[in-house]
């Protein structure tokens, strides 16, 4: 049984690279589901864009209100493994086969296709968020210490990115190597979904909730009460609207990208080696983000980065059909999102925390739903603009040439709206200013936990102004 000297006990290489495989695995679906999904039902399946940018969009819609209950239920959950730590063995085998069931769409009339599509695609949203919500809590029951959390936020993320980067770069050699055809797609989510499932399992195996809790599951207030109390904490709406302003952007561009690398550089193929030029970058600066964050914070380098990535993407817009800037582009893009990728989950726990200074609550599922909706809310806006933008451009998949209104739109989606993005996530960027306060905070909740000893946690008379 853990106890309060343990809550800032340091986390051992192992429990931490076994923590930071959940995220290889999550980002194994969200890879999948973001950069070739909307390919694969368009181009594959022969579906309409448009249909596919709603279905998309009602989905994710639908999932937000989901992640907000399953946040909610975790922190009610209490088992002799703690409370997030169930839901992701759990949830494990039926993430796995609702990644088989997105790409094994059998041979229907269109209607039939699209309710299939849409049955299968909410499914898979619903075990993401069985087994993200959970996860991501995790993250904040394993420790209290802030650069223990940081580490682990920094393992995620390499986690993450390595996940994103199988999944986008294996995905269509694969699928060509296997046959190329329906039954390829089959095959090749098999193996990863097969794999994603294991690596929840070892998340399960190897890691320890730490964190004593103050009170009994049946005293955490109920969705609207924790949600009344969310609206309260200015960062954690802060940090919403960064979620799903970031999303959006990285919805679109790699969304885009098996699109932008047929239609103006000739091959989708391209796609896996334009998606490796972005997270190549990524996975080797998360070797250093935390070297940076302790000399700098987080708040700092995210606008770096930010600024880096606009600039990529003018280099790509100076030529769109020219490999050599398309490349540049993406690798300066990938080191642009390096930083903030590092650090947004990270920035999940200083709000609950700051939440449990300000209110004297500590609701970390709900709070940590936020992550998980708003990147579920921005994908699924993301998701819908690029089916609906191309659909009414006169986008089919099934040609073999596109009007010219296809291709300016698929340049827009993936090179200028999310340039303008990063540019609206630098203001969102200024105006977070929890870093300067986090001190403060910290030191009075250690405070008020060592007068409480075991009752309960008092509001100071600070936090009532």
């Amino acid at each position: 049984m853990s106890t309060r000297s343990d809550e800032f006990a340091t986390v051992t290489w192992k429990e931490r690279l076994s923590f930071g495989g959940g995220d290889l695995a999550t980002n194994i679906a969200w890879g999948a589901l973001a950069t070739y999904v909307a390919f694969f039902y368009t181009n594959v399946i022969g579906a309409a864009a448009s249909a596919v940018g709603t279905i998309v969009l009602i989905a994710r819609l639908f999932d937000g209100v989901v992640d907000v209950g399953m946040g909610a239920i975790v922190d009610r959950t209490s088992t002799r493994w703690g409370k997030a730590r169930p839901w992701v063995l759990w949830a494990a085998a039926p993430f796995a086969i609702a990644l088989i069931l997105v790409f094994t769409v059998p041979g229907m009339e269109p209607t039939p296709t699209l309710v299939y599509i849409t049955i299968t695609y909410a499914l898979m949203n619903i075990a993401l968020s069985a087994a993200v919500i959970p996860y991501g809590t995790l993250n904040t029951r394993m420790t209290r210490d802030f650069t223990e959390r940081s580490r682990l936020n920094v393992t995620r993320m390499f986690g993450a990115t390595l996940g994103s980067l199988v999944v986008t770069v294996l995905t269509l050699p694969l699928v060509s190597a296997l046959g190329d055809d329906q039954r390829a797609w089959i095959i090749t989510f098999c193996l990863f979904g097969a794999l994603a499932a294991v690596l929840f399992f070892i998340t399960f195996r190897n890691t320890r909730e730490r964190i004593v809790d103050t009170a009994p599951p049946q005293d955490q207030p109920g969705i609207v009460e924790s949600l009344k109390l969310a609206v309260r904490n200015r960062y954690w709406l802060l940090l919403f609207a960064i979620f799903i302003v970031f999303s959006v952007a990285e919805s679109l561009y790699t969304g885009a990208t098996a699109y932008f690398a047929q239609y103006f550089l000739g091959n989708a193929g391209f796609a896996a080696l334009m998606s490796f030029m972005l997270y190549i970058p990524a996975l080797l600066g998360m070797l250093f983000m935390q070297s940076v964050y302790n000399r700098f914070g987080k708040i700092a380098p995210m606008i770096v980065g930010a600024a880096v990535f606009v600039a990529g993407s003018l280099i790509i817009a100076i030529d769109p059909t020219d490999m050599a800037l398309a490349v540049t582009g993406s690798i300066l893009r990938g080191i642009g999102r390096i930083p903030i990728f590092g650090a947004i989950w990270g920035m999940l726990p200083d709000t609950i925390e700051y939440g449990e200074w300000k209110n004297g609550r500590r609701l970390e599922g709900v709070l940590y739903s936020a992550g998980s909706m708003g990147q579920k809310l921005g994908y699924g806006l993301g998701a819908a603009a690029l089916g609906w933008v191309m659909g009414a451009a006169g986008y089919n998949g099934l040609n073999h040439t596109q009007p010219d209104s296809a291709l300016s739109a698929i340049n827009a989606l993936f090179v200028y709206v999310p340039m303008a993005l990063f540019v609206l996530l630098i203001v969102l960027f200024w105006a977070y200013r929890l870093e300067r306060i986090y001190p403060k905070v910290e030191k009075e909740l250690a405070e008020r936990r060592t007068a409480a000893g075991e009752g309960s946690l008092s509001l100071g008379e600070s936090d009532r102004k």
